[in-house]
């Protein structure tokens, strides 16, 4: 009986959606880490922008939401000829080695030509003036549609939540 259930149950199982969504993605941090800026902004629908949810007494206020980047600041940050991907490596390099981060998307629920998905971060890296190996991460909110055929991100929050090694020893 419950071999005959089974294949029903969809729960956690990968769709060509959600796969196509984790492509996405990936090619996103791709993009930023090879210094991309076509194709980091090939991924976003025209009007993405990105907000920021400031905390209060370490819980999120969503009286205080505020857009904390618009297509046109993405299209100047991206376009400044001093951008490479991964700004703050050569700033990091005296004093971070082996920086190593991974990015994955923990959750993706679809409905539709719709999407919300929630990533994960989580970074380490060696300081090499205290002397220790730091790490943290953040979860953000990610909002997508199906265009033409084609996944986008069309909105993102934020660090809705955040952590690192740092914060524990202070």
């Amino acid at each position: 009986m419950a071999v005959c259930i089974m294949p029903n149950l969809s729960y956690g199982q990968e769709t060509a959606d959600t796969q196509a969504i984790r492509a996405l993605m990936s090619a996103d941090q791709a993009a930023w880490k090879s210094g991309d800026a076509e194709g980091v902004l090939s991924l976003m629908d025209e009007h993405y922008c990105v907000f920021s949810i400031p905390k209060v007494d370490g819980e999120l206020d969503f009286h205080g939401i505020e857009v904390g980047a618009t297509p046109e600041d993405f299209k100047e940050f991206l376009g400044d000829p001093a951008w490479k991907g991964n700004p703050g490596v050569e700033a990091m390099a005296d004093t971070a080695i082996d920086w190593k981060a991974s990015h994955q998307l923990a959750r993706i629920d679809v409905k539709g030509d719709y999407a919300v998905a929630v990533s994960r971060i989580e970074w380490a890296q060696n300081d090499t003036i205290k002397n220790v190996r730091v790490s943290g991460g953040w979860e953000s909110l990610w909002f997508l549609r199906q265009i033409d055929g084609k996944w986008k991100f069309t909105s993102a929050v934020g660090g809705i939540s955040s952590w690192s090694d740092e914060e524990s020893r202070q």
